[in-house]
């Protein structure tokens, strides 16, 4: 498993869209109520995972791993869990923006719980785009219609650099406690973002 999409039971209109970005992945999970969304966008399922609760009854017709109602991980963190014990790499959250801002909420920190397990996560809908990384170096090219924000998951992240931006950053600490990064531009074919230290949530906005 290199490319895994886990889509949960937040809200999805657009079913063409969850269709269209589907084909980048080669292992899809959904997370309870996301089998519903998935069906409806003519998706193939690789496997079912949660309490079901939400969806009111057991798909029949995929794999599924039927967990508790009560108990401590969310459905998409189970999910989370199942891809990264697979060796995913890249782990997409969809249908988990919007909604509850609880799980909101949950499904952001849940990056964090992919980052710091190796993988890259990211968090979408069909206006917003949020990616975790661990330290290093990164280029993200230009999307005309957007703006780029970054913030610090762990208490710091330092010595930050943006370049190709309306408002570079050299070498500056970025705290969980005040968000220095946000609502920024890209002015060149790309931007590159580099850090030493901590973990950082890059944020793509349609504007």
């Amino acid at each position: 498993m290199e490319k895994c999409l886990i889509v949960g039971g937040g809200e999805i209109k657009n079913k063409d869209w969850l269709n269209y970005i589907s084909m980048e992945y080669d292992y899809i999970i959904a997370a309870d109520r996301g089998y519903k969304s998935l069906k409806e966008a003519n998706v193939n399922i690789d496997i079912a995972i949660g309490d079901f609760d939400s969806l009111g009854f057991i798909p029949d017709d995929v794999e599924v791993i039927r967990l508790a109602i009560e108990k401590d991980d969310t459905d998409t963190i189970s999910a989370v869990r199942y891809a990264l014990d697979n060796s995913a790499k890249v782990i997409t959250l969809v249908g988990g923006v919007g909604g509850r801002l609880d799980h909101t909420i949950a499904n952001i920190q849940s990056l964090a719980f992919i980052a710091s397990n190796g993988a890259v996560g990211r968090l979408l809908d069909e206006n917003n785009e949020l990616i975790s990384l661990t330290s290093g170096e990164y280029n993200f090219p230009k999307r005309k219609g957007y703006s780029l924000s970054v913030f610090a998951i762990t208490d710091e992240v330092t010595c930050l650099r943006e370049r190709g931006v309306k408002y570079p950053l050299v070498n500056a600490t970025l705290t969980n406690k005040f968000p220095l990064g946000v609502s920024n531009e890209i002015t060149s074919e790309s931007a590159v973002i580099s850090f030493k230290s901590g973990m950082l949530l890059v944020c793509f906005s349609r504007l």
